[in-house]
């Protein structure tokens, strides 16, 4: 064998290995993408696995275990592979338990820790064969093909029930189930989940308010909802629909209800009188 043989044979075996090493590594790049960050407001914070605290830009990949938290000036709008949106209000803080998706099939499972703060959950294609669940200091909760908005406090947690199949609410060995739109289930720390109770219009109105972003959420919310209703419906929904629909409903009630307001540690939720009045609510 020559000399420039027996060169090149370890020059090309070094090249393979460095590609297959390549490889494995943008393999396990792309395994570990789960969604991207569709819009902000400020500079929401993510922490993934091992590595380091970065703002979310637009576009930003997010990462399975990836922890993310918010100032009270920040908004974070994520868009998972399934389709699932999630709205990160302020001062929150979540951290993405799991996902998994295989697109053939459409089934996964997606699950969520929120430790305090406001969020509101538009499911996708997991939610519509299985419930994506949120696990609060308070309760744990199951959102099936729908739409829930939840308030995260050490000491309690509100959940919201938009639209969809079915809403539950699981503390001490108590579960409550929610399938009418427009209902919200209270849970403090250490207790077992209230009943259902019907949710004040401006409660809801200021919850929104208090997500809503900037033009691209809004695009991004309204793409969400059209995805998650496309086998119910023929025409496009929006959100102001929904709660239309929820507000026509409750109004026609006779059910005495009492003001509540979603609150976070650092601002609280201001009680508006009408839904449709409330500049800040998104299309």
């Amino acid at each position: 064998m020559s000399k420039s043989n027996v060169v090149v044979l370890p020059l090309l075996r070094a090249l393979l290995v460095g590609a297959a090493v390549l490889g494995l590594f943008s393999t396990a790049q792309a395994q570990s993408r789960i969604g991207v960050t569709q819009a902000t407001e400020n500079n929401p914070m993510g922490k993934p696995p091992g590595g380091v605290d970065r703002v979310l830009r637009v576009g930003t990949d997010v990462q399975a275990n990836e922890a993310i938290t918010t100032t009270s000036e920040d908004r974070a709008h994520l868009v998972f592979l399934d389709g699932t949106t999630l709205t990160i209000g302020p001062s929150s803080s979540l951290t993405i338990d799991k996902f998994v998706y295989d697109p053939t099939t459409q089934k996964g499972e997606l699950a969520v820790n929120a430790s305090k703060g406001v969020f509101r959950l538009i499911g996708g294609r997991i939610s519509k064969t299985a419930a994506i669940t949120v696990t609060t200091p308070s309760s744990t909760m199951g959102i099936r093909g729908g739409i829930m908005v939840f308030g995260v406090q050490v000491s309690a947690t509100t959940s919201i029930f938009i639209y969809g199949n079915s809403m539950t609410v699981t503390a001490n060995g108590v579960t409550q189930t929610v399938t009418v739109p427009g209902l919200q289930v209270s849970t403090n720390a250490g207790g077992t989940p209230g009943t259902p109770t019907v949710v004040v219009q401006g409660s809801l109105s200021a919850a929104l308010g208090n997500l809503a972003g900037n033009s691209s959420a809004a695009a991004a919310t309204l793409v969400a909802i059209n995805t998650l209703v496309a086998d119910s419906v023929s025409n496009p929904v929006t959100l102001q629909a929904l709660i239309q629909a929820i507000v026509t409903a409750n109004a026609a009630q006779t059910l005495t209800t009492t003001t509540t307001t979603l609150t976070t540690n650092l601002n609280v939720i201001t009680v508006v009188e009408n839904p449709n009045q409330s500049k800040n609510s998104p299309n």
